[in-house]
């Protein structure tokens, strides 16, 4: 008597959704590259909170970085801004749409260079304030995380 194979159920985050539910579109950066790896922990770290991808707006500057938010959360919104003032169009976005959450990718011309004035005023203005932001140093590129209010999962 022959027996069925069991099937393994996907393993799902506390909202059910299942990583795949979290990936982007293929890279086209170079292997190596520090923005793929960026992509991945974001990618991780929303699917472990169990934010709904259709409520988070990714943006970005120009350049490389301008490129990251395909690689992840595909079912999420995305804006490339002008070079240098993503952080200004972010905090647009973010008071225009006080539901959504909000992820900023940028790299170094975009924050350290053109758009090092608007980089240092939004974590300044974001470290005072209750927005309740965090901003993560990761090197080249920076990435700025809003926090998620900590909640036990039902």
């Amino acid at each position: 008597m022959a027996t069925s194979p069991v099937v393994p159920t996907p393993k799902t985050n506390p909202i059910g959704l299942e990583i795949l539910d979290y990936r982007g579109g293929k890279s086209t950066l170079c292997a190596g590259c520090g923005h793929n790896a960026i992509s991945e922990r974001i990618l991780e770290a929303y699917y472990e909170m169990g934010i709904q991808p259709e409520t988070v707006m990714k943006m970005s500057g120009i350049g490389c970085s301008s490129k990251s938010p395909a690689y992840f959360m595909s079912r999420s919104f995305s804006f490339n801004s002008v070079h240098g003032r993503m952080p200004s169009v972010a905090t647009g976005a973010i008071l225009a749409n006080k539901t959504m959450r909000s992820i900023g990718i940028s790299g170094d011309g975009d924050t350290a260079s053109i758009g090092v004035g608007q980089f240092t005023f939004s974590a300044a203005t974001f470290r005072s304030s209750t927005s309740s932001r965090t901003t993560a140093y990761t090197g080249s590129p920076r990435a700025s995380f809003p926090r998620p209010p900590i909640s036990a999962p039902s």
